[in-house]
């Protein structure tokens, strides 16, 4: 998959008016999602080292499409998608039987896990509670039009039986996305497995700037060349999105970091092997100002400078 890694985000404005009417907007939702204890996308994916574009907030979709098994049920409260990112709540509910708890973890581990103060195992406590376990996530399926290549998944407990879970999906493409479908699986305590399809439908953001971009010297960075540039802006930020290929063999795996002048502050971004078996550098909700020209400073695995990219706007 290459190497990519994640950042925080940053904002910029609108009109006041659409501000007031978007933000008590929010704030009713924020009432009644919290009322049911379901955390939204802000919610779960703001923290100390990130934090969502405060302008993303009007496209936030919202969802009641939900999908059930006899003894639990999984529903999508909210997402939100531009070019580059996808992003997806899932509220998951183990009724009256289960306990449930995130599948990287496994029943001797402590109830801490899901938030439960005290000595015991998930198993003693499930056992105590005259309930059995179960171990959920939650993933995207795959489609031409999706372009997934990386996902992240946040787990927030809001009750022994109830999980919130958040789906971050990065994409290497940029065709418009308009339907998705949520796979959430499950195992229990001896391994049997139980997943639900839930689909549901996705508006993506407008692009608000951007075009593509042409390097003055594509092979300006020894060992590879490189190709245009997708440059778009979303609410979420911007996207850069180029591919590159190798003269030398070991230059793609030498490659560390890239540095923008025009833009700061990726959210994420990184090396990636797409699909269509080549390599793209793919950044995006990053925070700037792009006018004509993209700089781009290459550095190898020790931060040492191996050459400077300048694009400019077709």
């Amino acid at each position: 998959m290459g190497k990519f890694e994640n950042r925080s985000r940053g904002t910029s404005s609108r009109r006041l008016m659409s501000l007031v009417l978007a933000a008590c907007l929010i704030f009713a939702l924020a009432v009644t999602a919290y009322a049911l204890n379901l955390l939204g996308i802000r919610e779960m994916f703001d923290g100390p080292n990130r934090t969502l574009p405060e302008e993303a907030d009007a496209y936030i979709q919202q969802h009641t499409e939900t999908a059930a098994l006899e003894d639990w049920s999984a529903r999508i409260t909210e997402s939100l998608c531009d070019s580059s990112k996808i992003m997806v709540t899932v509220n998951v509910s183990g009724g009256d039987k289960y306990i449930l708890a995130p599948t990287d973890v496994m029943p001797e581990d402590s109830v801490r896990f899901i938030g439960i103060e005290g000595d015991q195992t998930l198993a003693e406590y499930a056992a105590a509670q005259g309930k059995e376990l179960l171990f959920v996530g939650a993933s995207l399926m795959q489609n031409e039009a999706l372009g997934i290549f990386t996902e992240a998944q946040n787990h927030v407990s809001v009750s022994a039986g109830e999980m919130n879970i958040l789906v971050e999906s990065s994409r290497s493409g940029g065709e418009a996305a308009e339907e998705a479908i949520c796979f959430v699986y499950a195992r229990d305590a001896l391994g049997e497995e139980m997943n639900l399809e839930v689909p549901f439908a996705l508006t993506q953001t407008p692009a608000l700037a951007g075009g593509e971009f042409v390097p003055e010297d594509p092979e300006a960075v020894p060992g590879i060349t490189v190709g245009n540039a997708q440059v778009t802006q979303s609410p979420l930020g911007w996207t850069v999105r180029f591919m590159y290929t190798k003269t030398e063999e070991d230059a793609l795996y030498n490659l560390g970091k890239v540095v923008f002048d025009e833009i700061t502050d990726f959210g994420e971004g990184g090396f990636v092997l797409a699909d269509d078996g080549n390599w793209y550098g793919v950044w995006s909700m990053g925070q700037g100002n792009v006018t004509d020209t993209l700089t781009v400073h290459f550095y190898d695995d020790n931060s040492q400078p191996m050459g400077d990219i300048v694009f400019r706007k077709k």
